[in-house]
């Protein structure tokens, strides 16, 4: 029956009434899922939207912010790496604008190139991976699990690829090699046979996900300008030379005349010689190429005057003059357009790219679980041997101080509440020692056993036990029923919403049980979902982490949802009655 009649709600002082407390339910119902919104929003992050504070990402409504997000991802969180394919001066990726169509810096040498890729093939050294390594957000990106999977169907399980590879890999989730920079004189191809297999994958991977490395961008963006500085006029002046922008400064293929030009000789053989790596050097008197039975290595005497380099960069502008579409002297400086290249592409690939970073720390969380360890299968046997026990061990304790009349069971429930008032963390040690002395870590005994009776489970139970109508126990008995009878067929037919109460308790516990997990089960083979879950949060950034919490949450609300019927008819019947 309501409170208020259908009279009484036509008066405008009640409805004012139910209005206030209609918009005070509203405020308090916001103020609770407004932080669960901004971990949802906080979940799909990555370093270049690190620090929004939004319930609708920006990513999901801006392209602009996809775009910066894709090529955050598309150099593997490298900024220097965008600014060398780029040939730019972008301080961050949030910076980075998304040109208009056909707006692009050297747009108009675009369908040049995109001929220039179809008829060119370029050896795996000439190719980047994107997508493929996030050291700081620590997920998973859409190329590295491609690669997984495309290891995976080639080798089919993990020793034989650790066979074939010489890997000692434990789980497919470990399974990574750093991608080689090719452009330093530290990296060296054929390292390794799994970075073979990376290179081997690189052709394969979507257009998308895919740069050119450009020795030119990396002469001028971290040899040049942390010389000369940015600004073109200095180092016009220092070499007596006119170019109206980096733009028009090049690497050439060979060492220009030093009667000539001295400055750029200099710089031309210091590059070669102490920065670049050998292998894009070719020819020349002492410098032989670059092969996996005769690797390079950085040594000034290989470089000499004749020494000469294949690049990409001089590869593109050699095709341009075999397939002239401009004069020689704007093809003396073309530059790779893959600026313009990758903003068409993202274009083409919008949703397929939103879809990515909506889903990205969530694969990454799925991902470690799923192909690293028995966290799953040892957390669902524990919580399901965590609720039997507590169902069995609790009701039979609190039945026995209920209907047992015991002399002394006022005293007895009193020393059971007393259990409370220790924290886990004190009783942690002792218990760790008793289970040591009995031959029980590492089991799932050890995890069961300590919690198996709770005081303040048991002081529930008992009060819920007495509540029951003795004329019940006295009727049956009469009949013949015998003591489990009473507890079985009665008491516990009677106490299912306290009893899901119980249940829902362990459930609970057993689940969110981290500390003393780690403590007693120190083998990674008996570790729960919670011991795994911070072992990936020390190695990832917040986005995994918030998308972690998000996924370890979802089971106990599903379990508190299978279990509401029953606490509210247990709320709602003995009301009504």
């Amino acid at each position: 029956m309501s409170l208020l009649s259908k009279v009484g709600r036509k008066s405008l002082r009640t409805r004012l009434l139910l209005a206030l407390l209609y918009a005070l339910l509203l405020a308090g119902a916001v103020a609770m899922l407004y932080p669960l919104g901004l971990m949802l929003a906080g979940s799909t992050q990555s370093v270049a939207d690190l620090h929004e504070n939004r319930l609708v990402p920006r990513f999901l409504v801006s392209d602009e912010a996809l775009w910066q997000k894709h090529l955050e991802a598309l150099f593997n969180e490298s900024l220097d790496a965008l600014n060398i394919a780029f040939r730019t001066d972008y301080p961050a990726f949030n910076a980075i604008p998304l040109p208009p169509p056909g707006a692009a810096p050297h747009a108009e040498w675009l369908p040049a190139y995109r001929r220039f890729l179809a008829d060119t093939p370029l050896p795996p050294t000439s190719i980047t991976l994107g997508h493929y390594w996030a050291p700081q957000a620590g997920a998973f990106p859409a190329a590295l699990r491609a690669f997984r999977r495309h290891l995976r169907a080639e080798y089919g399980t993990l020793d034989a690829l650790n066979a074939a590879l010489r890997t000692d890999f434990d789980a497919w989730y470990n399974v990574f090699v750093q991608p080689p920079a090719y452009l330093f004189p530290h990296a060296l191809p054929h390292a390794t046979p799994l970075a073979d297999a990376l290179d081997a994958y690189k052709p394969l991977a979507p257009d998308w996900q895919k740069t050119l490395l450009s020795p030119e961008g990396f002469y001028i963006k971290l040899y040049l300008k942390p010389r000369y500085g940015r600004d073109i006029a200095t180092y016009n002046a220092a070499h007596h030379t006119t170019h109206p922008s980096w733009d028009t400064v090049t690497l050439p293929p060979t060492c220009p005349d030093p009667a000539a030009s001295p400055e750029e000789a200099a710089d031309w053989q210091d590059f070669t010689t102490r920065a670049l790596n050998p292998l894009w050097l070719t020819g020349g008197a002492g410098v032989p190429p670059a092969t996996s039975s005769n690797q390079p290595t950085a040594n000034s005497s290989l470089v000499t005057r004749h020494s000469s380099l294949t690049t990409p960069d001089l590869q593109f502008r050699a095709w341009l003059l075999l397939h002239p579409n401009a004069p020689p002297s704007a093809i003396a400086t073309a530059p790779l357009p893959q600026f313009a290249h990758h903003a068409d592409l993202f274009r083409q690939h919008i949703p397929e790219l939103r879809r990515e970073f909506l889903l990205r720390n969530y694969r990454t969380v799925l991902d470690y679980l799923l192909f690293h360890g028995r966290g799953i299968l040892n957390t669902v046997i524990y919580c399901i041997l965590a609720v039997l026990v507590a169902l069995l061990v609790n009701p039979l304790a609190a039945y026995a101080i209920s209907r047992g009349n015991l002399r002394h069971s006022t005293q007895i429930l009193f020393f059971l509440m007393l259990t409370m008032a220790f924290p886990h963390m004190v009783t942690q040690i002792p218990v760790f020692l008793l289970l040591r002395e009995f031959g029980l870590l590492n089991t799932f005994a050890a995890l069961i056993l300590p919690g198996a009776a709770s005081g303040y489970s048991i002081f529930l139970l008992k009060g819920f036990f007495d509540s029951l109508p003795r004329d019940l126990y006295e009727s049956a008995q009469l009949d013949g029923a015998g003591e489990w009878t009473l507890f079985w067929h009665i008491t516990m037919r009677l106490s299912t919403p306290i009893l899901s109460v119980i249940a829902l308790q362990a459930f609970t516990l057993a689940y969110a049980n981290f500390m003393y997990a780690l403590l007693i089960c120190q083998s990674p083979k008996m570790w729960t979902l919670m011991v795994w879950l911070y072992q990936l949060q020390q190695r990832t950034g917040p986005g995994v982490v918030q998308a972690s919490l998000i996924l370890a949450a979802l089971p106990t609300l599903l379990v508190f949802l299978a279990c509401q019927r029953v606490l509210l008819r247990g709320i709602v019947v003995p009301i009504e009655k």
